[in-house]
């Protein structure tokens, strides 16, 4: 019974990444990607340009970057795993400079400003970071951490504990 509940358990958290939840995999890379930049602002510039970035950053990652994403997989899904790739990295940046070339060009301001350049690099650090955990690797880490006896230990007692 524990070890049925414990293997449940496993291959759940194994899937996790794989693909079956698109959707929380997406959400993990956004708030990464925008720790990652608030982080990297941190370090070189001013502290307050950090947490203003940061919070104008993770509500349009969120609103504007997870469908992008999402489509972006959907569009590639049947590509061959290079073509995927490359292809899925296009649409990411296209799609973070249309965010801000178009109300630029509304505006009449000038296109290629700082917000552009965040823009692209909160693309670029959210597709990496969407890659990475749906790699092989990733998983097969997933594996050897849930797979291990320690883990398998601390599952079932887990499982022991009543209320």
């Amino acid at each position: 019974m524990i070890g049925e509940i414990t293997n449940k358990y496993i291959r759940k958290e194994i899937i996790w990444i794989g693909g079956s939840n698109i959707i929380i995999r997406k959400l993990v890379s956004a708030v990464m990607a925008c720790v990652l930049i608030m982080l990297s602002f941190f370090l070189t510039a001013q502290k307050d340009l950090a947490i203003i970035i940061g919070i104008y950053l993770f509500p349009i990652l969120l609103i504007y970057g997870v469908p992008v994403s999402i489509l972006s997989d959907f569009v590639t899904n049947k590509l061959i795993s290079f073509h995927r790739v490359i292809f899925a990295l296009i649409i990411h940046l296209f799609l973070a400079t249309l965010f801000v070339v178009t109300p630029a060009l509304f505006s009449g301001s000038e296109i290629f400003n700082f917000y552009f350049i965040i823009s692209l690099f909160s693309s670029f650090l959210f597709y990496c970071i969407d890659e990475f955990l749906r790699s092989k690797l990733t998983i097969y880490l997933r594996q050897k951490i849930f797979l291990s006896k320690r883990a398998k230990d601390l599952c079932e007692k887990i499982g022991d504990l009543r209320i």
